[in-house]
């Protein structure tokens, strides 16, 4: 009982007062815990304060900078472009006056009226009608026609007047059009003496001739056999069949063949078609629009004169309440200031430095808007030549009607002539195959029937000079429509090793052999690599051939592969950037992209003026510095572009672990801290590592002996490696 009693119990009142305790120790906490948030605030926001201005100051510092390199950089770079526009002009200057001094008789094609009188006096003169006569005065045709193309793509458009653009053009097509004409006339008059000019063996007329650039061959039907089935032009390994029905016809069959292509650029699939963009609308549109009719315009005004009445009546409320939105907006700004632990009273103890006005895009001019491109909606059979390249030159062959020959009587000699002298063409369209198996009995009943008109078989040697990647495509020239079409063709047969190729043909006309333009596109890699100052190699691995291009000062030549024959004649051969990329498309190496070449190759999707400074700036360095293809640059954003450089002073190639991986943006360029064989990609760059060039950042970073390189490195040979960069895009093919 007396424990008990010594155990009061707690009273209501002592309750309420341990609960009260309790409640001002938490609040007191919380106070105490709130002023610490607050302190801990205020710190947090005078460390990011400090921070931000830090940053500040280095951005301006760095745009500083980068203004500076970037200014240098194109000071360099303009004065490399003085000096080979110097040249430019110089050479322009220099070719014509020896255009003007020279006298072999040949006209100045850029000077109408000497031109004029060529041709005029070209085709007036019937004395050289000849084949032999013909052909050798198409090399000087062909030469003029050259000088003219060669005018057209050396000349800068500011020193070319459209005017000029267009006579010149209109020039080109009056000179084709003689060499044209004067081969007909070769051609009817080899004809015309097809008895005097028969083989002894055969009976038949069989005559070629050839220059470098046009063979003309005529097989000519005197005898009339109908057991001639086939004929092969002796030499140029090309055959045909002969229909029976033809045996047995006064027919010839011609075959000009030629090496360069007359007609793909009068067609219009072989220009760019850049989708149109959609109309705007109409100006009358918006701007009724924007213009209210009278019963809105009435509405307004009265709104508006009712307002004004009520703020006239109102005018002491509205004073009212802008003194207490002042005053409102002072309470806040006190507090902010409270937050970052600044004194109201006397404004920040720090301000952040104000931006300095350098140009952020400096050297970049406006990201253009990427350029879509139409769909091919031709014909299925309609060739698009924006996908597809004409290779060997082209090939024309023609069933002729044989003309009168001249007969012998006594001692007389008649002769009939053709008024007008003109070829005239033979009508012949075979019939096309038949595919079900009634029409098949059918055709095979009829084989032997006189008046079939069978399909025309025809075999070929593939060009030597010329590399086939896959089976060729054959096209015919369609008159009308000025395209190339696959229609009419069928049972191909090629012998890749033998390089042979066979197929049949409905009818006789103008054809060619095409390959897919971007055959050899996207590229695997690439590298360009050093062998001294002004000297490098270039080493495109693409998707079926690898080629090595050798750069030396302003000229460069193609040195691999050494196994494929159908190169000899350019390999090894020094020549301008311009003048190779020319050989190279001839000769089926297309590592070219065009500019809608996008359009039919999947393609690194970068930012398309960091991807030329890319190739500007690395030329510049390319006498010291290997460059490379990165597997992360198809894996970063548009404005990132990815690759591999090295330093590489000796003249041998470079190890895995000697290169490094360096990522470029529209304002820096910096080498980064991973390496192409890294699981994932990460930005972090080394410290210090980065400037907004690569110019610069070679130039602060590299060895003493790299500079020197640099330094001593000449604008021809930059030109060159840029011209050759630039024509493969290897930083987006790739």
């Amino acid at each position: 009982m007396a424990d008990s009693s010594k155990k009061r119990k707690m009273s209501k009142a002592d309750k309420e007062k341990m609960k009260k305790e309790e409640q001002e120790r938490k609040a007191q906490e919380e106070e105490a815990a709130r002023i610490k948030a607050m302190e801990d605030a205020k710190k947090q926001q005078k460390v990011e304060a400090a921070q931000a201005i830090e940053k500040a100051k280095q951005e301006n510092e760095e745009r500083k900078c980068r203004r500076e390199d970037m200014t240098e950089l194109q000071q360099l770079l303009d004065t490399n472009r003085q000096q080979l526009l110097e040249i430019s002009q110089n050479r322009r200057v220099q070719a014509k006056w020896a255009r003007y001094m020279r006298c072999d008789g040949s006209p100045d094609p850029v000077n109408q009226g000497e031109i004029n009188t060529y041709i005029n006096l070209r085709m007036e003169d019937k004395t050289r009608d000849d084949a032999e006569s013909v052909l050798k005065d198409s090399e000087l045709t062909l030469g003029l026609i050259e000088e003219l193309q060669f005018i057209l793509t050396d000349t800068p458009p500011e020193e070319l007047p459209e005017k000029s653009k267009i006579l010149y053009n209109e020039t080109v097509t009056e000179l084709e059009n003689l060499i044209s004409h004067k081969l007909d006339l070769a051609t009817l008059q080899l004809l015309c003496d097809a008895t005097t000019l028969a083989n002894s063996e055969t009976g038949n007329l069989q005559h070629t001739i050839q220059n470098d650039q046009i063979s003309l061959c005529i097989w000519g039907n005197l005898v009339k056999l109908p057991r001639i089935r086939n004929f092969e032009f002796p030499g140029m390994h090309f055959s045909f069949d002969i229909p029976r029905v033809l045996t047995l016809s006064d027919c010839a069959v011609a075959l000009l063949s030629t090496k360069f292509d007359h007609l793909s650029p009068y067609s219009k699939s072989a220009i760019p078609r850049r989708k149109k963009k959609e109309e705007e609308e109409e100006a009358e549109i918006p701007m009724q629009e924007n213009v209210p009719d009278q019963t809105e315009q009435t509405e307004e005004q009265a709104e508006g004169e009712e307002k004004k009445e009520g703020d006239e009546e109102n005018g002491e409320d509205a004073e009212d309440d802008e003194e207490k939105t002042d005053e409102k907006e002072e309470t806040e700004i006190d507090l902010m200031a409270a937050l970052r632990g600044d004194d109201p009273e006397e404004g920040t103890k720090e301000e952040e430095p104000e931006e300095e006005a350098y140009e952020e895009d400096f050297n970049y001019p406006p990201t253009p808007e990427p350029t879509e491109w139409e769909d091919f909606e031709e014909d299925d059979d309609i060739v698009d030549l924006r996908a597809n390249d004409v290779l060997g030159g082209v090939f024309k062959l023609s069933l002729l009607q044989m003309p009168p020959q001249p007969k012998t009587m006594g001692k007389w000699t008649i002769t009939q002539l053709v008024v007008p002298p003109q070829l005239h063409p033979m009508d012949y369209v075979a019939e096309p195959p038949v595919q079900n198996a009634e029409g098949a009995k059918e055709a095979k009943d009829n084989k032997d029937k006189k008046d079939d008109k069978v399909p025309i078989q025809i075999s070929t040697v593939l060009p030597k000079d010329v590399m086939f990647l896959e089976e060729p495509i054959v096209a015919r020239w369609d008159k009308k429509k000025k395209m190339w079409s696959t229609e009419g063709f069928f049972e191909f047969n090629y012998n890749e090793e033998a390089r042979t190729f066979s197929f049949k043909t409905l009818r006789f006309g103008t054809m060619c052999f095409l390959q897919d333009s971007h055959i050899n596109m996207p590229f695997q890699s690439w590298e360009i690599r050093p062998h001294k100052v002004n000297s490098a190699l270039l080493t495109i691995i693409a998707a079926i051939v690898e080629i090595e291009i050798e750069i030396k000062d302003a000229l460069c030549c193609l040195s691999q592969p050494q196994d494929r024959p159908e190169l000899d004649s350019i390999r090894n051969k020094w020549v301008t950037p311009a003048e190779l990329i020319v050989m190279l498309k001839r000769a089926g190496v297309n590592v070219f992209p065009n500019e809608d070449s996008s359009k039919y190759v999947n393609i690194q999707n970068k930012h398309p003026n960091i991807e030329q400074s890319m190739y500007q700036q690395m030329a510049l360095t390319a006498s010291s510095m290997a460059y490379s293809w990165s597997k992360w640059n198809g894996q970063t954003e548009r404005e990132q572009v990815v690759f591999q450089a090295a330093e590489a002073l000796e003249d041998e190639p470079l190890l895995e672990e000697d290169w490094s991986v360096y990522l470029a943006t529209k304002h820096r360029v910096m080498k980064l801290k991973m390496t192409e064989f890294d699981d994932t990609f990460s930005q972090d760059p080394t410290d210090d590592n980065f400037k907004s060039n690569i110019y610069h950042l070679m130039m602060e970073h590299g060895t003493d002996t790299a500079k020197d390189r640099i330094k001593e490195t000449n604008y021809q040979f930059v030109d060159c490696v840029h011209q050759l960069l630039k024509a493969t895009q290897v930083l987006t093919y790739a």
